[in-house]
């Protein structure tokens, strides 16, 4: 991973209004927010998309095509250069990703998986975090597989680089 500002865009989007509402992906994103921040991401640096009522910018296709950020108040979007990013992902895209309710809030299990093996680890490869989390999701009785979708060289180097 290359040296620099480390830039994270969450989504959280529950849907309310479609058939299949969800309901954890925004306690989601403010989850994995608070756990960057304590990696040393800087508040400024932490784009969070979501589709709470009164969002003033709704993540949409468009919006996660591009690296947000702001100039004179005003976002601006900037193509993301090849390699930039990393994605982790629940599950397959054909299979479902499961919630599990803590405190009467809904999680993905696979967020509260995540954030579980980063309280313990936080030295960890993006790979070994993968695997540790698909390990926890499978002891749960959870049948969905994570994935990390990333460059070779990412998929070895530690989860957050250098700010871990």
């Amino acid at each position: 991973m290359s040296k620099g500002t480390k830039r994270a865009v969450l989504v959280g989007c529950n849907y309310p209004k479609a058939q299949f509402s969800l309901h954890g992906c925004i306690n989601d994103v403010e989850a994995i927010r608070g756990v960057i921040l304590n990696f040393g991401f800087h508040e400024s640096d932490v784009n969070v998309l979501t589709d709470a009522p009164g969002s003033s910018i709704l993540p949409t296709d468009v919006s996660l095509k591009f690296h947000p950020h702001y100039v004179n108040g005003l976002m601006v979007l900037d193509p993301l250069e090849e390699d930039e990013g990393i994605l982790l992902s629940g599950c397959e895209a054909n299979e479902t990703s499961y919630d599990v309710v803590l405190g009467n809030r809904a999680f993905g299990a696979f967020t509260h998986a995540v954030v579980t093996v980063l309280g313990k680890h936080k030295g960890i490869s993006n790979r070994e975090l993968m695997v540790e989390a698909a390990r926890i999701l499978k002891n749960q009785g959870f049948d969905q597989n994570p994935c990390l979708y990333c460059s070779d060289e990412n998929t070895n180097a530690t989860f957050l680089g250098d700010l871990a």
